[in-house]
């Protein structure tokens, strides 16, 4: 309209006769039709097109995108269009826009693996794997999609079913950079060979990716699990000291925003994850300055009994003696009878008794000290044995030889290092201390029960080891968790085939409120042949477990089968050795279509239930 009325305004200017007037109207008319026309064509063919189409230009009905909605909308109709480059883009913007709309997530993960297909039919193999990865990581339930990979990585003559292949193009993933490959990788391991090192590595590449939440998940499942190989103890402690370093972010981040509680909460445990991390390796040096630092913002911030407690310990682990006892001194100072306190100071003269940097005031200090306590309690074969090694570092051996006896006729399990001291300073265990009892008040056997030596030996052992058994138990009938904890791992440390002993420490862990914790020892009575531990572990998965086999129950009743596997795996978390579990997982991913993964599930099934009694968390 605006361009007819510019040419009826030229007509009124220019001194034409009718007739010719008329002809150029009727000309200016058909012109004017032909550029609006062509306008509207060049506007159409200008739309988004795809690298991808075969010939001109490509008419989408969608709208120019302008949110995430209508990213998604777009995506889909390219994907209809087999444009997969394209609809894969708008998918990623839909996402981008709001991260947490699962169907977008959905739709994102499908354009990937279509994508991948159509690579894949080409022979295009290794685009097409990028594509299969970049559709699992999006949405690690898509079973097709690892079905798909593991197709075409046949085609390029890679096992996929073997651990240490997938193993591998994980490590090469993850010293390039590539790290949404290597999570995708370290996921499948785990899925293959359920074992905590490939929850460790799963961890660690997720927090380099930036997915702190998920990293932190799978390291705590990680530190969790009691079947650590005893060669791993570095790669174990190097987990305890990530969880610790991530802890103690949140504490600081936490304090920012104004939430103290929370934060002195995350300090504290950090402090524990620290403290774990360098007694599994005193040479983590890391650890050790992290645990140092949580302490005395711990005290800075609080002064409490348990803040200068924590903080003497971190001392106690550095060596640095004087102001491990400055801070012990604050606890006496704010409460002279916690129990804890006594433990404490126990592991501070032990500590000085071990360690080459103790000078010799420090040494004859402790001397003087564990005497004392040795006057007070001259039954506790703990302090004679820490008495003994004060007395070898002062190279007194006479008197170091005497302390050792001591302990050995007390109890010679006290600590596994009693045996070599005795080789140290030249001596051996006497004989006498292995026969002058077999019963419990210590006195010699009645008359008629000759025994041989090695009898006496093993009886004396039952005996001492009954008794030790008593103490714990009685400290964990009296509440006091932190004396049964430190007597009864003492006594595992001395002999790690004791499943009662094992269950005794669950126990007082449990009592205490760490549950985790528990759920370890627990799990070792029970690999050990220990009934009531397995019964213990029964019950405490049961409870976490229940919840969520009913949530899968729910949703495989709807038809969400993807969700449900999700949901069975969440509850394999917790009790990885549940048969049933695994059974129900199997029949879930076999209607999924994933055949292979389902025959994994059921053969782990059917290895549980013949398992040893012990061996197997089914209930």
């Amino acid at each position: 309209m605006y361009r007819m009325s510019l040419c009826i305004f030229v007509l009124l200017e220019l001194d034409m006769s009718f007739t010719k007037q008329l002809t150029f109207i009727l000309a200016t008319t058909f012109f004017l039709s032909s550029f609006t026309t062509s306008e509207a064509a060049k506007s159409r063919s200008r739309r988004p097109a795809s690298s991808g189409a075969k010939s001109g230009g490509v008419f989408l009905s969608t709208p120019n995108p302008t949110n995430p909605l209508e990213h998604n909308n777009r995506g889909v109709e390219l994907g209809q269009k087999q444009l997969w480059p394209d609809a894969v883009r708008e998918h990623e913007l839909a996402v981008e826009g709001d991260p947490f709309n699962t169907q977008f997530r959905t739709n994102l993960s499908c354009a990937h693996m279509e994508y991948a297909k159509w690579l894949s039919a080409r022979g295009k193999y290794y685009d097409a794997c990028t594509q299969y990865r970049q559709a699992m990581y999006v949405d690690p339930a898509n079973a097709q999609a690892d079905m798909e990979l593991d197709n075409v990585l046949r085609k390029l003559k890679k096992d996929p079913t073997d651990y240490n292949v997938r193993k591998n193009m994980a490590i090469d993933a993850d010293v390039n950079q590539q790290y949404e490959t290597a999570i995708v990788e370290w996921r499948k391991c785990v899925k293959m060979k359920d074992d905590p090192l490939s929850h460790a590595e799963l961890g660690r590449v997720l927090l380099k990716s930036g997915k702190d939440v998920d990293g932190y998940e799978q390291l705590r499942i990680a530190v969790g699990r009691v079947d650590w190989p005893t060669d791993q103890k570095i790669e174990l402690a190097a987990c305890h000291r990530q969880l610790a370093d991530m802890l103690k972010d949140y504490a600081y981040k936490a304090r920012k925003r104004g939430k103290g509680t929370l934060g002195m909460k995350r300090l504290a445990n950090a402090g524990i994850e620290y403290r774990r991390a360098v007694t599994l390796n005193p040479a983590d040096a890391q650890a050790i300055k992290g645990f140092l630092e949580v302490a005395r913002e711990a005290v800075a911030i609080r002064p409490s009994f348990d803040n200068h407690l924590m903080l003497g310990a971190a001392y106690l682990l550095a060596a640095d003696f004087p102001h491990a006892q400055m801070e012990y001194l604050q606890c006496y100072k704010l409460d002279p009878k916690r129990p804890e306190l006594a433990t404490a100071r126990i592991a501070y003269h032990q500590s000085v008794a071990r360690s080459p940097l103790a000078s010799d005031e420090l040494v004859a200090d402790s001397v003087a000290k564990v005497k004392g306590l040795v006057d007070q309690d001259p039954e506790n074969a703990r302090l004679w044995y820490i008495l003994g090694r004060l007395r070898e570092h002062q190279a007194s051996y006479e008197l170091a030889k005497k302390s050792y006896d001591k302990a050995i006729s007390i109890n010679p399990l006290i600590d596994a290092d009693l045996k070599q001291a005795m080789v140290r300073i030249g001596a051996a265990p006497p004989e006498s201390a292995a026969t002058a009892a077999a019963s419990a008040d210590g006195k010699p056997a009645a008359t008629g029960t000759t025994k041989t030596p090695e009898q006496a030996k093993a009886a004396l052992q039952e005996v001492l080891k009954e008794k030790a058994y008593q103490e714990v138990e009685n400290a964990i009938e009296k509440g006091d968790s932190e004396t049964a904890i430190s007597k009864g791992t003492a006594l595992f440390q001395a002999d790690s085939k004791d499943g009662r002993i094992a269950r005794l420490v669950g126990l007082a862990q449990e009592k205490k409120g760490s549950l985790d914790d528990a759920k370890a020892w627990y799990r070792i009575a029970a690999g050990l042949g220990d009934k009531l531990g397995q019964d213990a572990l029964e019950q405490m998965d049961s409870s976490r477990v229940q919840p969520k086999l009913a949530e899968a129950d729910g949703l495989a009743d709807k038809g969400d089968f993807v969700k449900a596997a999700s949901t069975l795996r969440e509850a394999l978390d917790i009790a990885p050795r549940r048969s049933d579990i695994h059974r129900k997982l199997g029949d879930i991913l076999n209607k999924l279509g994933d055949k292979e993964g389902a025959k994994k599930e059921m053969d782990q099934a059917d290895k549980l239930d013949k398992a040893p009694a012990g061996n197997s968390d089914k209930s």
